[in-house]
């Protein structure tokens, strides 16, 4: 531990150590039990045996790969508890969070006890319950009752949000609902602090108009930011100031540093010299700002500031040199010991990216003798620098950066760090005894008649889109930038990218992508080529609010830059069309009329058509009766070389008019008609298809149990591949001139933790 501290002896032991645990981290949630990993590992065992500081650094290695393992199976694995779907189990639970208002509740809950299951040395598992109740829940109720449970599964898309992971880094491992009644038998209160707290904060800030904003500041809760605000924000510039950082840290240690100092001299008191009063101001200083960590929830941001600040006060203390670059060093890796998996999240990486940049930049410019007017210029030069220095994290986690944030930040950052923030700090401190609401209420007119100035401004000037930024790129960025600030041969930083560039030029060109989504029950593909994009039906909607349009497929559009000629509903039914208000708001109400002139409720029209070079027929198969599945409009997607058939939901006796018909069914890929139902792909229709393979979209364990046995073996018998949405997620098929390619979401975008 000495060696650990210490930099007279051994000035570089801690550096190799940590450095070492911070890159077993990275190696270890990202690629354990893959060749990579074995490959690194032997690496640097090989470097560690011939060069004794690799020799440190091989121990902060293998130390990080028994942490993160240590904290998976304690903290993010399920436990060995059998949970079988089909059979109720008699389940206590605390009720966390309830996210609707009326029965049936749908709430996230921690699970005490669960039937029969046993839990060893291991924090209670959080679930995501829909609970039958007269009563209303409330956060800290005590329930027990019977429950179906079964683990957290959501569906897994390219470019959207990964549900499953967010529900990982919660701790959610479980879904289910109640069966039949269920009883309260008391009410949690102790661990609620946080709980009362953030009742407490939403209670003294509501009914202004930037409650979302006062909230996320004191809490660091962003539950209030709607969609539409939180995208507002982004376009702005103004994200990073909901995340409590160094700034907000900061100013609640100085807060709860002077107050003591200020204190014990108006106290009076006659303290003797050997004291050093500093240290228990600063001790105090420092438990300020933990109990606003804690009380935030130990978000990443703030947890990454309080132990800088912690590690700025210890050298300090000591007596040492505190350089910035080993504070940094040092918070990650204190920030990975407590969590590894907090590698997973996206703020991670801003905050500490935007901390090394700002220490870079302002190891020689700032001097607090400078006057106002080079103070500012700096200021902009800061400023600057975070644009470009965060520009490629932008781009690949939100496709885009904000334009005017440059100019707007320069205002906001002091505007809200050093006015907000402490004001609404003793507005929340004097309202638990003194009404001063309508400080808050001037202070609120002002900031939203500012903020609706900043919204005014046209979108096209608020944020630049770059969709097509991937994680190779975001790393060859900032070796360029590495090379540019750190090597004499500055020109070399081009390097880098120059390889990049050309290496896309030599790949084989997609002549078309097709695009099946995982939408569980349901429908929901897009075929693109040459940046346009042909959508065929719009998958589920769910509890009659949610859908996956704007996560999923809006995403995907705007990810890949992608203009929409037309969309086409196979039929009305809800797992195909469900999705369509949500279409309709996006703005691609005109994109029916190709297919679909004389609206929704007639089936499509029989057309032949090119879409950039690829020939479209769309057909139905005309057969009597009141069965709508029957009256699903096919697509039928060629090249030269290849073909896809979307077949919607027909039935045996659909599939077999049209065979009777002499329609021609060939293709090299065939959606299976209704998900899988064995009330469809009859053997002759199989037969007439020939596909070389077949992909099923349906739910995974769904309560319909697609694809059905019998359908799989009728493939299976004709050596027939078959994929399906439910078990490896969005599928993507790219066709290139002489060949296709299969991407599948499960395996490329999933790690060793999330596997099934």
């Amino acid at each position: 531990m000495d060696r650990f501290f210490s930099h007279l002896k051994q000035p570089f032991t801690s550096i190799w150590l940590c450095s070492g645990f911070v890159i077993g981290c990275f190696i270890t949630l990202y690629t354990f039990g893959t060749a990579a990993f074995y490959i690194m590992s032997f690496a640097i065992l090989i470097a560690g045996a011939y060069f004794k500081p690799f020799l440190i650094l091989l121990s902060g290695f293998i130390c990080a790969i028994f942490v993160v393992i240590f904290h998976y199976l304690i903290f993010y694995s399920v436990s060995d508890c059998k949970i079988n779907y089909q059979l109720s189990k008699i389940v206590k639970f605390e009720v966390i969070e309830s996210v609707s208002a009326k029965s049936p509740f749908y709430i996230k809950a921690r699970l005490i006890n669960i039937e029969s299951c046993e839990r060893i040395f291991r924090p209670a598992p959080l679930a995501m319950l829909s609970i039958t109740s007269d009563k209303p829940l409330l956060s800290g109720d005590l329930i027990e009752g019977k429950v179906k449970l079964k683990r957290y599964r959501s569906v897994k898309n390219f470019d959207s949000f990964d549900s499953k992971r967010n529900a990982l880094k919660e701790r959610i491992f479980y879904k289910g609902r109640s069966v039949g009644e269920v009883s309260s038998y008391g009410h949690q209160q102790g661990n609620n602090i946080r709980v009362r707290y953030r009742q407490y904060i939403s209670s003294i800030t509501e009914n202004t108009h930037l409650q979302w904003l006062y909230y996320a500041l004191l809490t660091g809760d962003r539950s209030k930011i709607s969609y539409d605000d939180n995208t507002q924000l982004r376009e702005l510039g103004l994200t990073h100031l909901l995340a409590i950082s160094g700034l907000h840290i900061g100013l609640i240690y100085a807060i709860g540093f002077y107050t003591s100092k200020w204190l014990v001299k108006i106290s009076k008191l006659q303290i003797n010299q050997a004291y050093q009063l500093n240290k228990v101001f600063v001790l105090f200083g420092f438990s300020c700002a933990l109990i606003y960590v804690y009380l935030s929830d130990f978000i990443v941001s703030a947890t990454r500031a309080l132990v800088m600040l912690g590690c700025y006060l210890v050298i300090y203390q000591l007596g040492k040199n505190p350089l910035r670059w080993r504070s940094i060093l040092y918070a990650l890796t204190f920030v990975l010991l407590i969590d590894p998996f907090a590698l997973l999240n996206p703020g991670l990486y801003f905050s500490f990216t935007a901390v090394t940049i700002i220490f870079l930049i302002t190891k020689h410019t700032l001097d607090i003798k400078l006057g106002l007017i080079k103070r500012i210029s700096q200021l902009m030069y800061v400023q600057l620098a975070l644009f470009f220095g965060l520009l490629p994290l932008s781009l690949f986690y939100f496709d885009g950066t904000s334009v005017i944030g440059l100019i707007v930040n320069l205002i906001a950052v002091p505007l809200v760090g050093l006015v907000l923030l402490p004001l609404l700090i003793f507005y929340s401190l004097i309202s638990s005894f003194l009404d001063v609401v309508s400080v808050l209420s001037l202070v609120d007119s002002v900031l939203s008649f500012g903020y609706q100035l900043l919204l005014s401004i046209p979108k096209h000037w608020r944020w630049f889109s770059f969709s097509e930024f991937n994680f190779s790129l975001l790393t060859i960025s900032y070796l360029s930038l590495l090379i540019l600030l750190f090597s004499p041969s500055k020109y070399l930083s081009v390097l880098p990218l120059f390889i990049y560039f050309i290496d896309c030029k030599l790949q084989p060109q997609v002549q078309f992508q097709v695009d099946v989504f995982d939408v569980g029950h349901g429908l929901m593909v897009m075929i693109s080529a040459h940046e346009h994009a042909l959508i065929y039906d719009l998958g589920p909607r769910h509890f009659s609010r949610y859908d996956y349009i704007n996560r999923v497929l809006v995403r995907n559009i705007n990810k890949h830059a992608l203009t929409v000629s037309a969309t086409l509903i196979s039929h009305l039914d809800n797992d195909h069309a469900g999705g369509l208000s949500s279409w309709y708001r996006a703005g691609y109400r005109d994109t029916f009329s190709t297919f679909h002139p004389e609206g929704l409720r007639k089936p499509c029209d029989s057309k032949r058509l090119t879409f950039e070079g690829l020939n479209i027929n769309s057909f139905h198969a005309d057969v009597n009766g009141d069965n709508r599945n029957d009256q699903s409009c096919l697509l039928k997607i060629s090249s030269t070389n290849y073909s896809v058939l979307l077949t919607g939901d027909i039935s045996a006796l659909a599939e077999a008019t049209l065979i009777e018909k002499g329609v021609d069914l060939h293709a090299t890929v065939l959606l299976s008609p209704h998900h899988g139902s064995n009330t469809s792909s009859s053997v002759r229709f199989i037969d007439a298809v020939n596909p070389e393979m077949v992909i099923h979209s349906s739910a995974y364990q769904g309560q319909w149990h697609f694809p059905n046995p019998e359908v799989v073996k009728r493939y299976q018998q004709r050596h027939i591949p078959q994929f399906s949405t439910a078990e490896q997620g969005h599928i993507r098929i790219l066709f290139y001139r002489d060949s296709y390619r299969l991407e599948f979401a499960r395996e490329q975008e999933s790690y060793w933790f999330e596997q099934d």
